[in-house]
């Protein structure tokens, strides 16, 4: 169960980067092109807490974060 909005967002950004990384190896493979991947966010305090790491002390957003980063 997670009770915070801002780590529900982390999550499923961090879900969707695996899924867009499978998509464009598949693409990558299939078409052999080199596709970029970026990831986008309107969530202000999304993109600061990825910025800022001493902002959380859970070990698990803290390796989303990097992940992400």
């Amino acid at each position: 169960m997670i009770r915070s909005i801002l780590a529900l967002e982390l999550y499923t950004m961090a879900y969707r980067f695996d899924m867009g990384a499978s998509i464009k190896s598949t693409l990558n493979k299939a078409l052999n092109i080199d596709l970029p991947l970026a990831l986008c966010t309107d969530s202000k305090s999304l993109y600061n807490y990825m910025v800022k790491l001493s902002t959380t002390s859970k070990k698990r957003l803290i390796i989303n974060i990097i992940y992400l980063c």
